[in-house]
C-alpha cells in the first residue's frame, strides 16, 4: 500500500528567512559595543622573550593594525602601523636604541609615539614635537607583553594572578607555544573569537567529539589523567554542576578515581573562564588531584573573523609544555600533520569551531540544556557591554592598586564528609 501525505511537507529549508549573527557579542572594531566593552581590557600582544630588538612585528587586535616592538633599551611599544608621516608601514622600518624608525623617509617615534627624529627635514625637524604618532599603553608580566587600547581616563591596572605569582620550587612561566603557526604575536585561527572562547563552558563536546566521534585524543585518558568513565558522553548529564564565580564562569565535573591501594575516591575537575575572555585549565594530562590550573589561555579577538590565542603556563620545564602539545592527537598525528581526509574523518576543536563558519549564525541554533555554560557565559558578556553603554565599570576591571586574583579552577578531591552544597 503506498502512503501519501495529507499536505505539504514542513521543516524544508526553502523560504527560511536569512541568517543572522550575535553583532553586540562577536564585533569588535572601533565603536561596536562589543569592541568598546573589551577595549576596557588588557590583552597580551606579544611573547615578552620572543618580543627582541631585532625587527618589528605586525599584529592585528580588535579590528586594528598595530606594529610591536621592543626597542633597544629594552622597553616594549605598540604604535599604530601607517606611518603618521606619509603612511608607510612601520613593519618596515628600523629598530633603535629610542625607537622605531619609519623606512620611507627616515622619521623616528619612541614608544609613546613621540617624533624623535624627521631625519630629512631642516634641524631634524624643527617642530617635530607636533606630529605624534598614534600609539597605546603597554606593561609586561607572566612572560607577556599586554596592551590597552580603551580610553585613556579608564585605564585599569594591569590585573595580577595568585597561582603566576606563588611559584614552586624549580618552576618558571612559559609563554611561547611551541607549534607551527605561533609565534611572537600568537597563534592566529579564522573565525570568530566567541566560538573558541565560550567552548571553555562547554564541557560535553569533550565527552563526545574528544573520545566517542574522534576516538580518544587525549594520552592521559585512563592513566595518570582522568579514567575513561569521565569521557561517556550518556553518563556525563546529572555529574556536571555550572556556576557563577567572583570574575566569570565555572563548572565541576563529578569522577571517579581508582587508587593503587584498591580505593575509590571522587574527584572534581573544574575549569574557569573569567571575563572578558581568559580561560582558566586544569591539567588534563596528569591530573593531580587538590592542585589549582596550571594553564593561563587568552582568546585574543583580531578582528570579527579571526582571533590569536596566547598562553601562561606554570611548570618545572619546557619539557611540561611539549608534553602537553604532544598529547593532543588526532589518529595519532598533532593537528597540523593531518591531511584533509583526517580531518574529516578525525575532527578536533578547529574543524568542529571553524566549520560553523567565519562568524557563527546564532540565529539557526538550538540550545539544549547542556549548553547552560554557554548561555551563562553569554549573559555575562552581555552584562559587561551594557555595563560599558550606561557608564557602569564593566566586571574585573580594577582602580588603585592590583590585587591578586584567584581562580576556582583545578582537580580536587571530593570530601565526603563536607555538607552537601545548599544543606
Amino acid at each position: 500500500m503506498t502512503v501519501t501525505s495529507s499536505g505539504p511537507d514542513t521543516g524544508t529549508g526553502y523560504g527560511r528567512p536569512a541568517s543572522s549573527h550575535d553583532a553586540r557579542l562577536t564585533e569588535v572594531g572601533p565603536g561596536t559595543p562589543m569592541g568598546e566593552a573589551l577595549r576596557r581590557y588588557w590583552h597580551p600582544i606579544a611573547s615578552s622573550n620572543a618580543l627582541t630588538s631585532d625587527v618589528p612585528h605586525r599584529t592585528r587586535i580588535l579590528g586594528e593594525d598595530l606594529i610591536v616592538f621592543r626597542d633597544g633599551s629594552g622597553r616594549p611599544g605598540v604604535v599604530f602601523e601607517r606611518c603618521a608621516h606619509r603612511g608607510s608601514s612601520l613593519y618596515y622600518g628600523r629598530v633603535e636604541d629610542d625607537g622605531i624608525r619609519c623606512c620611507y623617509h627616515g622619521w623616528k617615534f619612541d614608544v609613546q609615539g613621540n617624533c624623535l627624529e624627521q631625519a630629512c627635514e631642516p634641524a631634524l625637524g624643527r617642530r617635530r614635537d607636533v606630529a605624534r604618532q598614534p600609539w597605546y599603553p603597554v606593561e609586561e608580566r607572566y612572560g607577556l607583553v599586554f596592551v590597552y587600547m580603551g580610553p585613556p581616563e579608564h585605564k585599569p591596572p594591569l590585573p595580577r594572578y595568585d597561582f603566576l605569582e606563588d611559584l614552586g620550587e624549580g618552576e618558571s612561566l612559559f609563554a611561547e607555544l611551541p607549534v607551527p603557526g605561533a609565534n611572537v604575536t600568537g597563534m592566529v585561527s579564522d573565525f570568530n573569537w566567541l566560538q573558541s572562547f565560550e567552548n571553555a563552558m562547554d564541557p560535553v563536546h569533550a565527552m563526545w567529539l574528544h573520545y566517542t566521534h574522534s576516538g580518544q585524543q587525549f594520552d592521559g585518558v585512563g592513566t595518570s589523567g582522568p579514567p575513561h568513565s569521565f569521557y561517556d558522553p550518556y553518563a556525563v548529564s546529572d555529574k556536571i554542576e555550572y556556576y557563577k564565580t567572583e570574575h566569570g564562569v565555572g563548572y565541576r565535573q563529578r569522577y571517579e578515581q581508582d587508587l593503587p591501594d584498591g580505593t575509590t575516591v571522587g574527584r572534581y575537575w573544574s575549569p574557569e573562564v573569567h571575563v572578558p575572555n581568559i580561560i582558566m585549565l586544569p591539567d588534563f594530562v596528569i591530573s593531580r588531584p587538590d592542585q589549582g590550573h596550571d594553564c593561563m589561555i587568552f582568546v585574543v579577538p583580531v578582528d570579527d573573523t579571526s582571533h590569536r590565542a596566547f598562553i601562561t603556563v606554570r611548570a618545572t620545564g619546557v619539557d611540561r609544555i611539549l608534553r602537553i602539545i604532544a598529547s593532543i592527537k588526532q589518529n595519532g598525528k598533532q593537528f597540523w600533520e593531518l591531511t584533509e581526509e583526517e580531518k574529516q574523518r578525525f575532527p578536533g576543536d578547529f574543524e568542529a569551531q571553524g566549520s560553523q563558519g567565519p562568524v557563527t549564525q546564532h540565529s539557526e541554533e538550538t540550545l539544549a540544556s547542556s549548553d547552560k555554560g554557554v548561555v551563562m557565559l553569554r549573559r555575562q558578556l552581555r552584562q559587561i557591554v551594557d555595563d560599558v553603554e550606561a557608564g557602569r565599570t564593566p566586571l574585573n576591571v580594577e582602580s588603585g592598586e592590583a590585587k591578586p586574583r584567584t581562580s576556582t579552577a583545578g582537580t580536587f578531591t571530593i570530601d565526603t564528609d563536607a555538607p552537601a552544597a545548599g544543606s
